[in-house]
Formats: C-alpha cells, structure tokens, sequence
C-alpha cells in the first residue's frame, strides 16, 4: 500500500476582474471540478495508447490473470509487446507504458483520488485529493505557469504521510 499524500490546493483571481475569472473557470473546467474531481489529465493528458495498459491485467469478476495478445507484463507494468512500437512511444512521450509516464510527468503513481471539494466560487477554488507517495509536482508546475500567465494565486500544500511532514508545493 503506498504512502499517502494529502494535497491542499486553493486557487484565486487577484482582482477579480473578468480575464482572471474566465481563466480561474476555464482552469476548473480542465480539471473536471464539475465532475467531483480533479484530474491530471486535463493538465497533462496522458496519451491513450499508453492508458490502455493500466486497464490491462485481472477479470474483475473471477480476479484470474488476463493475457492481452498486443501487450506483456514486464516488472508489473503492461507495455506493447512490439519493440517498433516500445521504441517509437520512448521517442515520442519519453517512456512506454502508463506507470513511467505518470511518474515522468505528473510525478506521483496515479491520478488523483478521494477528492473533496472545499470551496467553489466564482473568484476561488479551493480542493484537497490524495495521490501516491508525493504530490503531482509536474501538475502543480504546469498550474503554477499557468496561474503566473493568467494573474491567478496560487497556494499548494502538501501533507506526507511518510515522516516528510507539510511542504508548500507552490
């Protein structure tokens, strides 16, 4: 069982003008707030060839190991059997499979889960999820360029389960 991380995450218009509110409802919409949720991928999307392998693995009905005639478990992770197609995927993401992918670029195991939304107004977003043995530090890196272009404030806390403690992310 991983560790868990607890992310804290409030976003605000500076001076509530009309561009930083269309941009704080457009930064919503990305996320899927609206959707009880706030996914990565609205952020940095992971391409589906490669979320097709963590689909991959056990009938959910009888729990027996399922074997996909395009795809081998290798070190836990499913990637294409094809090393044309390994090769060409490590060229045009950096990695192969959903598991690398995740980790290289939104910097923790999975997406978010267990997503609480705190407060949402028209200036103000403010929402905690867990994810995986860090926060999601490419996304808060992404969110953090894109509140600095757009004059949006943005405060990320993380709280670690491990000894690590509370961390301002950004």
């Amino acid at each position: 069982m991983p560790n868990h991380t607890q992310n804290f995450v409030r976003i605000e218009t500076n001076t509530n003008v009309q561009e930083e509110t269309l941009a704080l409802q457009e930064l919503k919409t990305d996320l899927r707030i609206k959707e009880d949720m706030f996914d990565f991928n609205g952020i940095i999307p992971m391409p589906k060839e490669l979320e097709k392998g963590a689909t991959l693995g056990l009938d959910v009905e009888t729990g027996e190991r399922i074997e996909h005639k395009d795809y081998v478990l290798d070190n836990g992770v499913y990637k294409p059997k094809s090393p044309l197609t390994r090769k060409r995927l490590m060229v045009e993401y950096g990695c192969d499979n959903w598991y690398d992918f995740s980790r290289l670029h939104w910097g923790t195991k999975w997406n978010a889960y267990e997503f609480e939304l705190i407060q949402d107004e028209e200036h103000v977003l403010f929402v905690s999820f867990l994810t995986a043995w860090d926060s999601p530090r490419g996304i808060a890196e992404r969110i953090n360029a894109y509140c600095n272009q757009h004059h949006l404030w943005l405060c990320w806390t993380a709280e670690h389960e491990d000894d690590n403690g509370i961390e301002q992310i950004a």
